[in-house]
């Protein structure tokens, strides 16, 4: 017992440095192929935990099977990219990207293989939840002063800290919902939700919300208090969006001189999808480096790329973005056959690819990235599920215990006798 806790706690460690190493630490900056000193220890940590990974992969009593699918289907995006990055003349700056999208794709997949899934995915949403909850506490004075809630101590936007906050919140939403309510899981689920809020993200707010229609449609049996509090809810929300600034000051967030608006980001869109069709970058990109584009009539030069499927039409192109389509189509699927017991993670997805309209981060070195390989992992069918239904290695049969009168008889694993043991 004590060594599985210790396996479960180095765990949830590593996934803490993953996403670390995944965050943004400067604001702004996007690499393009110079090495400073943030890059090398970010490239440190991300090395760091694949290290950590495989030592625990290899003091691991228990294998469990992966889905290998979605990774062939990532591996055949990052190739697609590579081929624009070539025919564009940015391959420094794309392989370095596509080596840590694949280190960091190698990591999630160990330690996917280490614990039954929905251990996976409980140890995945702690540590999005610690990392969330330093940031949000150490960024409250942003809110303070009028603003919205951001990182501090990593100066992250409130875009992608709602991420952070987001998954937390769905996951002790989901447990509320599901019967199993603490304490803890009550106050989990209202702080995260209220940090949700307080980056006013109206894109990931809207994930948020249809997220939470889909745990409450998963819903069996309604408990007594659950239909309680979403009556409840109802006046409150109403006094809320009529008398409080909250409403307005999410739908008139950003000035009419803002590049960040939804129709200045539309610039960009159009720049991308412009690409003529004959030309080779229209249909495998200009590699995974592409964070912005060049814009003109306008009083700014560049514009972000907001958005994850323009950003692959950009980078991998028609090609690449076709085969991400029907990648997280199929994770879906996959995750929804799973019934009301996948109802946790089809949620997730769902908040992430409405979160990806308008956000980037589907297939790069980023958080949404490491959940959405975690579910796709985890979650989507092997052909060898029953071995971890049953939880023993995929090598066969155990080594024979050896006792004072001489060698036992070696049983294969799953047998009646050997899970009696």
């Amino acid at each position: 017992m004590a060594e599985a806790k210790a396996r479960t706690a180095s765990a949830i460690i590593i996934w803490i440095v993953l996403i670390v190493s995944v965050t943004a630490w400067r604001r702004g900056a996007y690499f393009e192929g110079a090495f400073d000193t943030v890059v090398v220890a970010k490239a440190a940590l991300q090395g760091g935990a694949f290290a950590m990974a495989l030592f625990l992969r290899k003091v691991s009593p228990t294998v469990y099977p992966v889905a290998g699918g979605p990774l062939l289907a990532v591996l055949a995006v990052l190739a697609v990219s590579m081929i624009g990055a070539l025919q564009a003349g940015g391959t420094t700056a794309s392989a370095v990207l596509v080596v840590r999208i694949v280190l960091l794709m190698a990591t999630v997949v160990l330690l996917v293989s280490l614990f039954p899934r929905e251990q996976v995915l409980r140890q995945l949403v702690i540590a999005i939840g610690v990392v969330g909850a330093v940031l949000a506490i150490t960024g409250v004075s942003t809110v303070g002063a009028g603003g919205r809630l951001e990182g501090t101590l990593l100066p992250i936007s409130p875009n992608e800290l709602v991420l952070l906050c987001a998954v937390p919140a769905l996951a002790a939403i989901h447990r509320v919902l599901s019967g199993r309510a603490t304490i803890g899981a009550v106050v989990a689920a209202v702080a995260y939700t209220l940090a949700c809020v307080a980056t006013q993200s109206r894109t990931a707010l809207l994930g948020v919300a249809v997220a939470i229609v889909v745990l409450v449609l998963s819903i069996r049996v309604i408990q007594r208090y659950v239909v309680v509090v979403m009556i409840a809810s109802v006046p409150a929300l109403f006094v809320v969006a009529a008398y409080t600034p909250i409403l307005g000051s999410l739908l008139n967030r950003e000035g009419s001189t803002s590049n960040l608006t939804l129709n200045s980001r539309t610039i960009a869109w159009q720049v991308v999808l412009q690409t003529p069709f004959e030309s080779l970058q229209k249909w495998v990109g200009a590699g995974m480096s592409v964070k912005t584009v060049h814009v003109r009539g306008q009083y700014w030069n560049e514009q972000v790329l907001d958005s994850s499927w323009i950003s692959a039409l950009a980078q991998t192109g028609v090609i690449g973005t076709a085969i991400l389509a029907v990648l997280v189509t199929a994770v879906l699927v996959a995750t929804m056959r799973g019934g009301r017991r996948n109802a946790l993670p089809v949620a997730l997805l769902v908040f992430l690819l409405i979160r990806a309209f308008l956000e980037t981060g589907l297939v790069d070195a980023s958080v949404t990235f490491i959940v959405l390989i975690a579910l796709a992992s985890a979650f989507v069918p092997t052909s060898n599920r029953r071995q971890e239904e049953c939880g023993h290695r995929t090598a066969g049969l155990q080594p024979a215990p050896q006792s004072a009168t001489g060698p036992t008889r070696r049983v294969p694993v799953g047998t009646p006798s050997n899970r009696a043991i």
